[in-house]
């Protein structure tokens, strides 16, 4: 390692690992090799987690705006073809886009689900009216709900 005052150089080799002399004359080793190599390797990968993190917001902006259903899933369905320019940015988003309305049209758009029409078929009780009350026996009255009953008799 070189330790420089004003007037004197002194060099001491370094614990745990070969000394080597960069031309600028600072001191490296190993160890300090290994771990710049490490250090742009992690660097390198945050660059990469950061491009996929804002080419996800415009994928899924961008999708949303074309009226898809499921745009974090199409961007996963999307992810492993995406292309980067030198600074980072994506290059091909309205290519993957396009693609994906091509590829997965109903994905996309408003649906709106046909009514089922449960109350087909049945079958509505008669409608109570005054002369049907006449004709009914004390009992039939007496089964019947009597706000029904109520209801048609102030009716008049």
């Amino acid at each position: 390692m070189n330790k420089q005052n004003e007037n004197t150089t002194q060099t001491t080799p370094p614990a745990g690992g070969e000394e080597t002399v960069t031309p600028e004359g600072v001191t490296h080793t190993d160890t300090n090799t290994d771990t710049l190599a490490a250090l742009q390797a992690e660097n390198e990968q945050l660059k990469a987690t950061i491009r996929l993190t804002e080419a996800h917001r415009q994928i899924t902006g961008e999708l949303s705006k074309a009226g898809a259903r499921s745009p974090e899933l199409l961007f996963d369905l999307a992810k492993g073809d995406l292309q980067f320019g030198t600074h980072g940015d994506l290059q091909n988003a309205a290519a993957l886009i396009g693609e994906l309305k091509r590829s997965f049209p109903e994905q996309f758009g408003t649906h709106t689900p046909v009514g089922i029409d449960a109350g087909a078929g049945r079958q509505q009780p008669p409608a109570l009216s005054r002369d049907a009350l006449a004709k009914m026996k004390p009992a039939e009255i007496a089964a019947l709900d009597w706000s029904d009953v109520k209801r048609v008799l102030a009716a008049g």
